[in-house]
């Protein structure tokens, strides 16, 4: 099955988005979704370390238009908010294969994976999400942020495969390695299916719209770097029309450390094996409702 997914994964994001905007439509006054992302890769050298230069980062970043990150060398490209979701998808592949290219040109190397060092931070593929109405003013109030925060986390497990494909994507979540690194004061990847207030830690964090300040956006923090941007899209746009549909309020907002024990959060699966199983269930509904667009 999902090897079908990887071959008609175009097709899969164009009536995933589809069937999002009947949802949405039925549900609330919005008629838009607009998601932007924020994409985490490592420079390395060409033998795969650390780069300890940091003009070599500071000019790399200026040549791909990106920004450093907490990580040694690690760098990050943000894209705009759009509407067009397959464009979108488009515009990450192309991003990272100028990466790949630029990066071949100084005689060094991207890494998208996830987590390729035990002591530093992971590198995610965050997705930034609003909703609009016909004048394209964003709308996304607290009910709806509610409903499609639900949504994702009660559908995060579902889609794990997706948004973490590989084997060693699952050591960006371990707790220990988590804690180590807020120690050393540097973001954090989630651990458990957590919402918060503008807080790193969580899965999911609700910030301020800068362009709607009466309104807010939704970062989805979860996915690897390396996962497939259509079809991590496709995953989150049928999570989020699950949460419109069900309208369900079932995770309270984390203010502190979302991996704190008095929290008692339900964690993120610990490997792909776990990631597997729960994709190949039965009751799967993302997986299924990806199936009938094939």
């Amino acid at each position: 099955m999902l090897e079908n997914f990887y071959l008609n994964k175009h097709k899969i994001l164009e009536k995933s988005h589809q069937n999002f905007l009947k949802i949405l439509s039925k549900n609330s006054n919005s008629l838009h979704i607009k998601i932007g992302c924020e994409l985490e890769f490592f420079l390395l050298d060409k033998n795969n370390n650390k780069i300890s230069d940091n003009i070599v980062i500071d000019e790399f970043c200026k040549t791909i238009q990106g920004k450093r990150e907490q990580g040694e060398g690690q760098v990050e490209i943000i894209t705009n908010f759009t509407a067009d979701l397959l464009n979108l998808a488009t515009e990450i592949e192309n991003i990272k294969n100028k990466i790949h290219f630029f990066a071949h040109q100084i005689n060094c190397s991207a890494c998208f994976a996830s987590k390729p060092f035990i002591d530093d931070c992971g590198s995610a593929l965050q997705f930034n999400i609003s909703l609009h109405d016909e004048k394209n003013y964003n709308i996304f109030d607290d009910n709806l942020i509610e409903h499609c925060a639900s949504g994702l986390l009660e559908s995060s497990h579902f889609m794990m495969l997706i948004l973490a494909p590989k084997f060693q994507d699952y050591q960006r979540f371990d707790l220990d390695l988590n804690k180590k690194l807020f120690n050393l004061k540097k973001y954090t990847a989630p651990v458990n299916l957590s919402l918060g207030a503008d807080n790193r830690s969580c899965a999911i964090r609700v910030c301020k719209s800068t362009n709607s300040p009466n309104f807010k956006r939704l970062e989805y923090r979860i996915a690897s770097a390396d996962a497939d941007i259509y079809l991590a899209l496709s995953a989150i746009l049928n999570a989020l029309a699950f949460g419109l549909s069900v309208k369900k309020n079932n995770y309270s907002t984390i203010y502190g450390n979302a991996f704190d024990d008095i929290y008692r959060l339900e964690k993120i699966l610990k490997n792909i094996d776990e990631a597997q199983n729960y994709f190949y269930k039965k009751d799967n509904f993302i997986a299924k409702k990806m199936l009938e667009f094939l």
